[in-house]
């Protein structure tokens, strides 16, 4: 009776945290950008870069860089050709174009928030770039509501001819679940590693059928010397 229960749990944990969304948010305004990602109920701030969380990990390079000259010299690994990583990646771009399929029908924007006030020196120019501006902002956001699903979105321009600059505020949040994540992420993985085995097969099949195929025009016989 134990023994199911310890089940009904764990299949209660993995449950909930498949339904968990996971998230990327980021914005601009006159302080300057910043990126965060959603993990859970916890934001966390990736940009900008915390100093003290900065300087540590300057402090790792630099122990690390230290390691790497004390120990002695090795020959590197033949690095994959730029020929190969190409055609590795045409074999895979049906199931890159798939997995991009996946991902754009279930990713969704819960927020999309853009505050603009268009102003310029000449007042002519202002209002002529700010009527451009409403129609990308428009022709943008129309494009995003047919491909995404948009929980809330907020436009708002105004035109400021005390302004010289446009001053802009942008706000966008992106998530999906972990669920739907690993639905996109590990038939992609698949497809690379399936994709991987198949070309390194035939790598050594070729390799092999070589010497073959040059004793083969031989005869096994000696060239003559004359």
């Amino acid at each position: 009776m134990t023994g199911w229960i310890v089940l009904l749990v764990l299949a209660i944990l993995v449950l909930l945290v498949c339904l968990v969304r996971l998230g990327v948010a980021a914005g601009y305004d006159e302080r300057g950008g910043w990126v965060k990602v959603h993990l859970g109920p916890k934001w966390v701030t990736l940009y900008p870069i915390d100093p003290h969380k900065a300087a540590k990990r300057q402090e790792k390079k630099a122990r690390k860089a230290e390691k790497k000259a004390q120990k002695p010299t090795q020959e590197e690994p033949d690095k994959p050709t730029l020929g190969g990583a190409l055609d590795l990646a045409l074999d895979l771009l049906p199931d890159v174009k798939a997995a991009a399929g996946r991902f754009r029908r279930k990713l969704r924007i819960d927020d999309l928030t853009l505050y603009l006030e268009w102003g310029e020196p000449d007042p002519a120019d202002a209002a002529i770039h700010y009527g451009q501006a409403w129609g990308a902002a428009e022709a943008i956001a129309a494009f995003l509501e047919a491909n995404f699903s948009v929980k809330h979105r907020d436009l708002s321009l105004d035109l400021n001819y005390q302004l010289d600059k446009p001053r802009l505020t942008l706000r966008a949040a992106l998530s999906l679940t972990a669920a739907q994540l690993l639905a996109i992420v590990l038939p992609l993985g698949w497809a690379v590693v399936k994709t991987i085995c198949n070309r390194r097969k035939q790598r050594q099949e070729a390799a092999t059928a070589a010497p073959e195929r040059k004793g083969e025009a031989n005869h096994g016989k000696e060239p003559s010397c004359q």
